[in-house]
């Protein structure tokens, strides 16, 4: 008998590639405000994102106050006062647009498992852009269901998050139950906190500055398969 039968996957910066499509989003809002895009902007801003959405994943921030103060934190250090909410909503048409980019792989990767193991998406989001976003790549044929912590009410880390995930799949084993994202303070604590296998996709290497880790750590996706063949792991 296999080790894992349930996969849980994460969607950002792990099947699709977020960084561009933050980019993509990005120019276009800058271009609404008369502003020309640069990698020093496209990194402050994707720096305040990020601290953004891990203030919710430590709960200091609901989601409604990410999605609108990201933008205001943002122009502020621009100069210029916004509508955070407004802005907001130019940038999430943008990334359901155009944010359908494929990490090299990644398709493949998907459909080879899913003919084996129960595929599941574990994201932190917004439902409609993310649902967009899956069809548009092809990736949503292959997955079972799809958690968007908007619907759940809870988000990855928390372990009321993946105690509503194991609720919804039919006959799940949280000992047969593999999570597999690009995130050390989202889905690998996450995964510590539900006593979840963790596989941290990590393509560039990057220190684990944290007290937890993960059960196993990939630089392709490919490799997810010597894991669960039981081969070099």
């Amino acid at each position: 008998m296999d080790r894992y039968h349930t996969l849980l996957f994460d969607l950002d910066d792990t099947l699709l590639d977020f960084g561009r499509a933050e980019q993509t989003a990005l120019r276009e809002v800058l271009s609404h405000f008369g502003m020309e895009a640069t990698p020093e902007l496209f990194q402050r801003y994707s720096e305040i994102n990020r601290v953004h959405w891990e203030m919710l994943e430590r709960n200091e921030l609901s989601k409604n106050e990410v999605l609108s103060y990201r933008h205001e934190r943002f122009f502020e250090s621009l100069g210029k006062e916004v509508d955070g909410s407004m802005v907001d909503q130019l940038y999430r048409n943008a990334i359901a647009e155009h944010g359908h980019h494929l990490f090299d792989g990644a398709l493949e990767v998907v459909e080879e498992l899913s003919r084996t193991y129960h595929l599941f998406i574990i994201t932190n989001g917004v439902k409609e852009t993310q649902q967009k976003r899956l069809h548009r790549s092809g990736l949503r044929s292959y997955f079972s269901d799809v958690f968007v912590s908007e619907d759940i009410g809870y988000q990855k880390p928390m372990k009321a998050f993946f105690d509503h995930v194991g609720a919804c799949i039919a006959d799940f084993d949280s000992s047969r139950a593999l999570i597999i994202g690009d995130s050390l303070t989202s889905d690998i604590k996450g995964g510590h906190n539900s006593n979840i296998d963790t596989c941290w996709y990590n393509p560039l290497g990057k220190p684990n500055p944290f007290s937890f880790s993960p059960h196993y750590e990939i630089k392709q996706l490919n490799e997810i398969n010597q894991i669960l063949t039981n081969r070099s792991f």
